[in-house]
């Protein structure tokens, strides 16, 4: 007979139970004794002081007593433990100021299992065993740790830590695959992976194991997808991932179609007003063939950079901010750049735009229409600044001239 257990599981939302019967906690997913039980499961039988718990639960509030606050939620914990599908027991142990979970029973936390497995990974040598357990915590990490706890302190702190683990182990994990040519599981693990985190650079593992796998069909409509995805919201990968992302595409090939097929692919499906976004390689390919089609006498055009600024006028620094403010900034391109125009984002807060025809003594007045509009947008907080990079003499090939 199967030994029934206290199971837990908090990666992509919480639920618990002992075997078949389920833990309720009742209704209120913030409820402190309920966050308790939490953050005893993340270390089941280690021991938490009160304080260190204390500060959890209560650190953004104003509690005249944290104490005795923490000594009333430990009670109703206790109380509701006593109510439910568990054996009888005492399982909450408070000695000298030092609280654990520890009943007598087996317990099974995904949380404390990834982190022992994530352990035991830097300490293992073998490369072999090392790729087993990134399989293991990539398997146990089913999403964000407690989600709908995400504007708890606590919670967000060991949620950033969980990703970082996760990450790293996942970006070793795919190498591992890579190089043993296990296409197979490398393509099952990076589309997990692009579930979770979709357009995070997963999608670049994913398609280059598609290709190997002779799935160049399901290949290219990722390929397709996520440079569509990227241009429609001014999104941008890495400079390492963008690189990496042009090399896959120049190794899709599109089989032999007819002038309908080929037409298709290469026109817009539903062409917007305004400018065109595309991503930064993209962005990078019409730049470079401008540069040719000028030394043939072609029509000039203006390469501007474009800074979201702070407040105080600064270049802004924070990337939240700057991600919030994208959609406005885009919008003011669309509206005020010229169809033919081409506009990428660089960085957090960093936008490239290639306008043709326009001249030097054009650029003041593009930036003063897009600033105002973006102000705006913003409800007249923080800027915009333009600076002329290239008028399609400056630059030379090798280098700036």
């Amino acid at each position: 007979m199967t030994e029934r257990k206290l199971w837990v599981k908090m990666f992509g939302g919480f639920s618990a139970g002992y075997g078949e019967e389920v833990l309720t906690f009742g209704r209120q997913r913030d409820s402190k004794f309920r966050q308790l039980f939490q953050i005893l499961m993340t270390r089941p039988g280690q021991g938490f002081s009160k304080r260190e718990i204390a500060k959890c639960l209560y650190g953004q509030e104003e509690v005249e007593d944290p104490n005795a606050s923490l000594n009333n939620t430990i009670f109703r914990l206790r109380k509701y433990l006593e109510t439910s599908p568990l054996p009888s027991g005492d399982y909450l142990v408070l000695n000298e100021g030092v609280l654990r979970f520890d009943g007598g029973i087996a317990v099974d936390s995904d949380v404390w299992n990834f982190e022992n497995a994530a352990w035991k990974f830097e300490k293992e040598q073998d490369a072999g065993i090392k790729a087993e357990l990134c399989r293991k915590v990539c398997s146990l990490y089913q999403g964000e740790f407690l989600p709908w706890l995400s504007n708890e302190q606590w919670v967000i702190e060991k949620s950033c830590g969980y990703q970082k683990v996760y990450f790293r182990m996942l970006k070793y994990l795919l190498h591992y695959l890579k190089e043993e040519g296990d296409y197979r599981s490398m393509e099952s693990v990076s589309a997990r992976a692009a579930e979770l985190y979709p357009y995070g650079g997963w999608e670049i593992w994913r398609i280059e194991s598609l290709i190997a796998l002779g799935r160049r069909k399901e290949a290219e409509e990722t390929y397709q997808k996520t440079t569509a995805y990227v241009q429609e919201t001014g999104g941008f990968l890495s400079k390492k991932q963008q690189e990496r992302f042009r090399k896959i595409g120049a190794r899709i090939r599109q089989p032999e179609g007819t002038e309908e097929d080929i037409g298709k692919c290469l026109m817009e499906p539903a062409p917007g007003q305004g400018a065109y976004a595309c991503t930064l390689p993209g962005f990078s390919d019409c730049f470079r063939m401008l540069k040719r089609v000028m030394v043939r006498g072609g029509r000039g055009f203006s390469l501007i950079l474009c800074t979201i600024l702070d407040a105080s006028g600064h270049p802004v620094s924070d990337r939240e901010y700057s991600e919030k403010q994208e959609k406005k900034l885009c919008a003011s391109f669309r509206k005020h750049l010229r169809k033919g125009d081409v506009y990428t984002k660089y960085s957090d807060s960093q936008y490239l735009l290639l306008c043709i025809g326009a001249k030097r003594e054009n650029v003041a007045d593009i930036g003063a229409r897009i600033d105002t509009d973006y102000r705006k947008r913003c409800g007249g907080r923080g800027g915009v600044s333009l600076r002329l990079l290239d008028d399609g003499n400056m630059w030379q090939a090798g280098g700036r001239g």
